[in-house]
């Protein structure tokens, strides 16, 4: 006890005695002096310590100043009463020692109980405040190898409660948050939609693929307000992918309220929205109902804009009103343009369209010619999409044929390519085909997979759903398989949700 008394003596003395002192040195003597005992001739060696005396040891009282010393006479301080002095630096050095083992303490046991709970932290992350943040990241990084895990154990909502703390701990990774964003998309969209607006503002180099992210998300759920509100912001942004913007900007308006004529001209006459004025000005054309006007400004040519895109766009339009062999003559007065797939798509279309079998068969033919490798395949997303838009059993049966002779396995890579041709068998009433398709994907994940069957029931007509919105979230699709989708199950202007991007 007279240990820890005088102990507590210590830390409080260490202050209290070096501010006497520091004012006694201060008052150069006029006051009296505040340890020293005052009956005593304040010489050294021969006066007491005064303060020492309530000590249980009084030699202990030298932690707080080293003046006390030992002599044959008992303890007795070494210097004058003039030359009394306060010692701040054995005081900063007690504090300072004793704070740095409770530091050190405090951060060891911290490590301690984050490497016993299972957080991969080493001892620098705990102890050094620089790398303090790295105990974040480490949880964070701890809880997403834990919902892959239970991803692979099949136990969904175990992996979401995982990913959810792990975003929670490290609002900032991005990793986690844009998969729990995908994965919340279904059961509570407002928290998905949340989730990748913070990951936009916190990741501005990554803005532009996290909107990609987002507007497949919006799109499948049919939330058409918010990928027009989102298309716009990007196509402002400058975005590098402006070509698909302005698409689903196009995709999503033909299917809410028209906009009023100035908004409309003002919308067109912002300086970021030059390349695709005269695309906004067609769609005026057509939603007016002044198609003979649309159809003159569809035949020539637009400088600004992206020769692919206004390819694409020329020959799609032309090929909705019905007018095929104009969609034809679209594509070949831009030699330039390469992209397999855009002219793959407009082509069938515009032959599906004008109902010239004979040809849209060599297409397909050429089409599935080349061997089926990974810079191949998108050849039967274009396919399937166009199946689903022009229906065709026989065309759709020899896609199949080609895709299972060549054996190409379900991964994640191919994954796509395979929930495609199942919407395909739905969208061209191959039952049998539907039916085998939902079991080989069943089998190739290892899961029920109970969505897969309910979609499946919808496309036989077998369900009380009549819309294809509550599926498509679910289905690994490619965007233009899931733009055909909704053209053709989807009625007009009944795709938008409240809510608004901002």
């Amino acid at each position: 006890m007279g240990w820890l008394a005088d102990t507590l003596r210590l830390i409080w003395g260490l202050i209290y005695w070096n501010l006497r002192k520091t004012w006694f040195r201060l008052r150069r003597g006029r006051s009296p002096c505040p340890c020293q005992s005052p009956s005593d001739s304040g010489r050294a060696l021969r006066t007491v310590c005064d303060a020492s005396m309530h000590w249980n040891e009084p030699a202990r009282f030298r932690a707080v100043c080293p003046l006390l010393v030992r002599t044959p006479a008992g303890l007795r301080c070494s210097v004058d009463t003039a030359d009394i002095r306060p010692f701040w630096g054995r005081a900063a050095a007690f504090y300072g020692g004793a704070g740095l083992a409770l530091y050190l303490t405090a951060a060891v046991s911290v490590f301690i109980f984050l490497r016993t709970i299972g957080y991969p932290v080493n001892i620098f992350h705990v102890t050094l405040p620089p790398y303090w943040h790295r105990v974040t990241e480490v949880r964070s990084g701890y809880f997403i190898s834990r919902s892959q895990q239970a991803f692979a154990e099949s136990k969904p909502a175990e992996a979401l409660l995982y990913l959810d703390s792990a975003f929670q701990f490290d609002p900032r990774n991005h990793a986690a948050g844009l998969t729990l964003a995908k994965h919340l998309q279904i059961a509570q969209p407002s928290r998905s939609d949340a989730i990748f607006q913070q990951l936009m503002a916190n990741h501005p180099d990554r803005r532009h693929l996290i909107a990609q992210d987002w507007f497949r998300a919006l799109l499948a759920r049919g939330n058409l307000e918010r990928v027009a509100d989102l298309a716009l912001a990007e196509l402002r942004a400058g975005s590098p992918g402006a070509p698909v913007w302005i698409r689903a900007l196009i995709f999503a308006r033909r299917r809410l309220p028209p906009l009023g004529e100035t908004a409309a001209r003002e919308e067109s006459a912002r300086t970021e929205m030059a390349p695709w004025r005269p695309v906004l000005v067609v769609e005026n054309l057509l939603r007016t109902g002044r198609q003979a006007e649309a159809r003159a400004l569809l035949a020539t040519d637009w400088p600004e804009t992206p020769d692919e895109f206004e390819a694409f766009y020329q020959s799609s339009v032309l090929t909705e009103l019905n007018d095929g062999f104009a969609a034809l003559d679209a594509l070949a007065r831009k030699p330039a343009v390469t992209d397999g797939e855009v002219l793959l798509t407009a082509r069938l279309a515009a032959l599906a369209s004008a109902q010239k079998e004979r040809l849209l068969s060599q297409e397909v033919e050429r089409a599935l010619a080349p061997r089926l490798t990974p810079a191949t395949l998108p050849v039967i997303k274009v396919l399937t999409a166009n199946l689903i838009r022009h229906p065709d059993r026989d065309i759709f049966q020899r896609v199949l044929a080609k895709v299972e002779r060549e054996r190409v396995p379900f991964t994640d890579q191919t994954a796509a390519i395979w929930f495609s041709l199942f919407c395909a068998a739905g969208a061209v009433g191959d039952e049998a085909a539907l039916g085998r398709l939902t079991g080989s994907i069943r089998e190739a994940t290892g899961q029920p997979f109970l969505v897969l069957g309910a979609t499946e029931a919808f496309f036989r007509g077998d369900s009380n759903e009549r819309s294809i919105l509550p599926f498509l979230p679910a289905l690994l699709l490619p965007l233009e398989v899931t733009y055909a989708l909704l053209e053709r199950y989807i009625p007009t202007r009944q795709t938008a949700r409240p809510g608004r991007a901002p």
